[in-house]
């Protein structure tokens, strides 16, 4: 036989419930880049990448020195 309740307490289940709701919404709200890497250049005096936008098709280019 189990011992201790094999119930899980209402407590518990709210505090779940309310955990996936907070992960949902994390994921919902940071959301994700819609971007490919086109090119991506590195040099140990810095480098370049160029992504491009899937959704409009435009162009970024980050350069670090």
């Amino acid at each position: 036989m189990p011992k201790g309740p094999t119930m899980r307490q209402p407590r518990d289940v709210i505090h779940f419930l309310l955990l996936t709701a907070a992960l949902v919404a994390g994921f919902v709200v940071s959301g994700c880049d819609n971007k490919e890497t086109v090119l991506d250049i590195e040099t140990p005096d810095g480098g370049v990448e160029v992504n491009r936008d899937i959704d409009d098709g435009s162009l970024s280019v980050d350069v670090e020195e």
